[in-house]
């Protein structure tokens, strides 16, 4: 099996299977994605598809694997102290090379995959952000609260920066957020 992974044919598959999952993400919902769509756009045949991935939900899982072992790799040149920078790092990932991920958190994506994306996004923010937020009445309550707020705030940034094509640039979103963060209630 590992020799085939490494086989051009299989990589060259693989990489059909992708585009055409994409194609479709852009034009109707992922429940309604079948694997005839699939296989039919990226003009393979059913077997072909099997020999990749067990269904749809495997598809999307192994690219996210790959996806976030690739993006663990591209972490590793960003320098640790400048959160800005990693966050307009992600977004341009997002953009360009998280293509799929990018449209399951659209409108047409997964509501599955949206909540486990946004989960990460939750343990993310309870370990590298509200660590690094004064709050008058820091508690346990209020640090799940807010890990809750943000997770729900960001992946619904990036739902409608998606639905509505990217327009802005990475580093606008950014801006945006950090904006948001600095604002104080009256």
């Amino acid at each position: 099996m590992e020799k085939r992974k490494n086989d051009l044919r299989f990589k060259k598959t693989k990489q059909t299977i992708l585009a055409a999952m994409i194609s479709l993400l852009e034009e109707k919902n992922f429940e309604k994605i079948t694997i005839k769509d699939i296989c039919e756009r990226a003009e393979i045949s059913r077997s072909g598809f099997y020999l990749h991935y067990l269904d749809k939900y495997d598809l999307v899982e192994s690219y996210q694997k790959e996806l976030l072992d690739k993006r663990v790799n591209s972490f590793v040149h960003l320098p640790k102290n400048n959160q800005e920078e990693q966050l307009e790092d992600s977004l341009n990932f997002l953009k360009h090379d998280g293509k799929i991920l990018s449209l399951l958190i659209s409108k047409n994506g997964s509501p599955e995959i949206r909540e486990k994306i946004r989960l990460i996004l939750e343990e993310n923010a309870r370990q590298n952000i509200i660590p690094h937020i004064d709050l008058a009445n820091k508690s346990e309550m209020t640090d799940k609260y807010l890990a809750v707020f943000m997770s729900h705030a960001i992946i619904g940034c990036l739902q409608t920066w998606t639905d509505t094509g990217q327009k802005e640039s990475p580093k606008e979103i950014v801006n945006f957020l950090l904006q948001i963060l600095k604002i104080k209630f009256v």
